[in-house]
């Protein structure tokens, strides 16, 4: 045996086993570190897990497994809780706290919880203590190696972004300090960085930073997708894209660049590529959220059948997660499935709590019921979400219409004028609230709403006929004419389209020669009896088969001797 192969002694050997586990700790971190960056949480939850049983009292691995978890719920805030995920990485900075009470990080978490809540105060004093357990001239016993300290400053500045508190004085000062301790940290440059891009909206001062971060880790894909990012901002997708397919050459098992590039090439038109990218997003990141990204990224898209079969696909996995049923609900009702869609947004909202609920939810449902001739039960779904959402005015004419549809004139009626009352009516709710009162027979409001409308909407035609008819029933005999000069504008505006408007024509036509006859009869003017025939006769070159034809050529007949 070789004199260099004697055995080692036991307290050499417990260092050497012990520095070898503190490097392998430190290894695994950065791999768990790094899922979690490529958004493949599941992986990165697993991995901390089994981290903190190996070496409970390394407080690291708890203040970046509840960074993990965060990052879990800003990746996907339409499906997750934020109150969820908040107490879980509370309860498990607290354990970091307690096993590795020296370990400055968890309070640097606990602070950036407070941020988040706006409980400015709260963190203020957790960022105190992080800071009492560094080195300091009150603190001189303290030993930490400057890249250490810096690191636990870059996470203090950062916690100011990931809560959007514009505090860049203070987040300045913070990175000022971190640079003198540790100026090759990639990490300070993306969160100065991040800090011109998100708080200050200063793209140039971002990407010089990003850049920065990039020449010192090229190898990392962070700071290229952050330019992407900002790229995309600015509207520049060209750039954009470029950037996001340099990650991916870079990084390939980086989920969020096929993300990215999946909405980015969406938005250009390329489905199908985009579908692709989406669907290496889904395979790295490997969980249900993921996939819910993308039903999300979907109906954006307003890809609503793609949008089913995921959730089809979620469902396998998790039945348990009520949005989904929400999710579907949509997408039936935008598939003309209206059926599917009842089930799903009743469902939905069967289970849901009440803070869960909103205006759209209540939208779709009523909108489902009246596609199903559900006339009766839709008003009530659509005004809960103009009560809940007042700006959405127009959902108290759907619910009117919806009353028109069955008769109950009343309560359309109601609507309408609370809608004018409210100052909120388009000209189309004078329209159909002219139409209610012609309805329930009161011809002089039905009147009076028309002809606001017909100031309003000069062009539509309709507003014109109703009015017009509104007119003759307020002159049932025709003798003071009040409906003569509006039938009179409807054949000038329908003079350019003939085809379109025949019946709206037809009947202006026939009123006109019936009111010319009634006045031939009492003036015995052949004026009047030449304009009543050649009315007549318009209608019968236009459709001898009409109705009003056959009444026309009675008129004609009558007439015919008079005028010669």
């Amino acid at each position: 045996m070789s004199r260099f192969a004697k055995p080692v002694p036991g307290v050499l050997a417990s260092l050497i086993f012990f520095t070898f586990l503190v490097q392998t700790s430190a290894q695994d971190l950065k791999t768990a570190i790094k899922l979690t960056k490529s958004e493949q949480f599941a992986a990165a939850s697993s991995m901390f897990k089994t981290l903190i049983q190996k070496t409970p009292s390394d407080g690291d691995l708890y203040y970046y497994y509840g960074r993990s978890l965060l990052d879990k719920y800003y990746s996907d805030t339409l499906n997750l809780s934020f109150e969820e995920k908040a107490d879980s990485a509370k309860a498990i900075y607290e354990s970091g706290i307690k096993q590795d009470p020296a370990n400055p990080l968890n309070y640097i978490g606990m602070g950036g919880l407070s941020l988040i809540k706006k409980q400015i105060p709260a963190a203020q004093e957790y960022f105190s203590k992080a800071l009492s357990l560094m080195p300091s001239k009150a603190n001189k016993t303290i030993k930490m190696e400057p890249s250490r300290q810096g690191l636990v400053l870059i996470q203090m500045a950062e916690a100011y972004v990931t809560a959007n508190v514009a505090d860049t004085a203070n987040v300045f000062s913070i990175l000022r300090n971190a640079e003198k301790l540790d100026s090759k940290n990639p990490e300070l440059y993306i969160v100065k960085g991040d800090v011109y891009f998100y708080l200050l909206n200063d793209g140039s001062k971002a990407i010089s930073n990003y850049n920065m971060a990039q020449a010192l880790d090229p190898t990392s894909p962070e700071a290229k997708l952050r330019v992407g990012l900002l790229w995309l901002r600015a509207r520049q997708y060209t750039n954009a894209l470029n950037y996001y397919a340099e990650v991916v050459k870079m990084d390939s098992t980086f989920a969020p660049a096929y993300r990215e590039l999946g909405s980015l090439l969406s938005r250009a038109g390329r489905q199908e590529e985009a579908k692709v990218n989406f669907y290496k997003f889904l395979e790295l990141s490997r969980n249900v959220s993921a996939r819910k990204q993308f039903v999300n990224t979907l109906i954006d898209l307003n890809d609503y059948p793609e949008a089913i079969v995921q959730l089809k696909e979620i469902l396998k996995v998790d039945t348990n997660d009520n949005d989904v049923n929400r999710a579907l609900a949509y997408s039936y009702f935008e598939t003309q499935q209206y059926d599917k869609a009842l089930a799903s947004i009743r469902k939905f909202i069967a289970h849901a709590n009440t803070s869960k609920i909103r205006p759209l939810d209540y939208i779709y449902y009523g909108r489902t019921l009246a596609k199903l001739k559900m006339d009766s039960l839709a008003p009530e779904q659509l005004l809960k979400a103009y009560g809940m959402d007042t700006t959405k005015a127009e959902l108290i004419s759907e619910a009117a219409l919806c009353w028109t549809k069955i008769k109950k004139y009343d309560k359309a009626r109601e609507l309408y004028e609370k809608k004018i009352i409210l100052n909120k009516a388009t000209g189309m709710d004078y329209y159909n609230l002219g139409k209610v009162y012609y309805s329930i027979q009161d011809y002089v409001k039905a009147d009076t709403n028309l002809a606001i409308f017909n100031n309003m909407q000069p062009e539509y035609v309709q507003g014109w006929v109703w009015r017009a008819r509104a007119k003759s029933n307020l002159d049932p005999e025709s003798q003071a004419g009040l409906a003569k000069p509006i039938y009179e504008t409807i054949l000038e505006k329908t003079q350019a389209d003939t085809a379109k408007y025949v019946k709206e024509r037809i009947e202006s036509m026939y009123f006109l020669a019936f009111y010319n006859f009634l006045q031939y009869n009492q003036t015995k003017n052949k004026e009047f009896a030449i304009k009543a025939v050649e009315y007549g006769t318009r209608i019968n070159a236009i459709d001898p088969t009409d109705d009003k034809a056959e009444k026309s050529k009675q008129i004609i007949d009558v007439l015919k001797d008079k005028i010669k």
